[in-house]
């Protein structure tokens, strides 16, 4: 069966002689955004564009910029924290984003602006996760790598 752990089901008898089971399915709903520029603040323009693409399709063709704000406790949850934004005004908004502008980071804050364009984005991103979260200076340029709940 597709999906199903290594770990064997347990099969019971209930009171009433009726078998009860389980089993651990695993369940792949998970999408890895894998993002390189040579700054944090390309890391964070290469994020919009990656979750615009994701959630582009039909829209209106109104053209919107929304100033964003993000502030974290390091690097890593910094592009969560902005991804974050980016999915509220997808599902507040409705706004599809195709770029940022004026990324500045200081420290651990992220500002800038978003350009994109309003539209139904499906509700697709239920959530950022810090699972294998990383945003580092690899010695040539910076990485980050951010998984999407979806």
């Amino acid at each position: 069966m597709r999906g199903v752990s290594a770990h064997p089901a347990r099969t019971a008898s209930s009171g009433d002689n009726m078998e009860t089971v389980y089993r651990l399915v695993d369940h792949t709903a998970e999408l890895e955004l894998y993002l390189e520029a040579g700054t944090k603040e390309g890391v964070l323009e290469e994020a919009v564009a990656a979750l615009g693409e994701l959630l582009g399709g039909p829209g209106e063709m109104a053209s919107v910029r929304r100033e964003v704000h993000a502030a974290a406790v390091d690097d890593a949850a910094l592009l969560a924290a902005w991804l974050d934004e980016l999915v509220f005004l997808a599902e507040t908004e409705g706004l599809i984003p195709e770029r940022a502008e004026n990324v500045q980071v200081a420290g651990h804050a992220a500002t800038g602006v978003i350009e994109g364009r309003l539209g139904a984005p499906p509700h697709l991103v239920k959530g950022v996760t810090y699972n294998d979260l990383e945003l580092r200076f690899d010695g040539t340029g910076w990485i980050g790598r951010v998984v999407l709940d979806v």
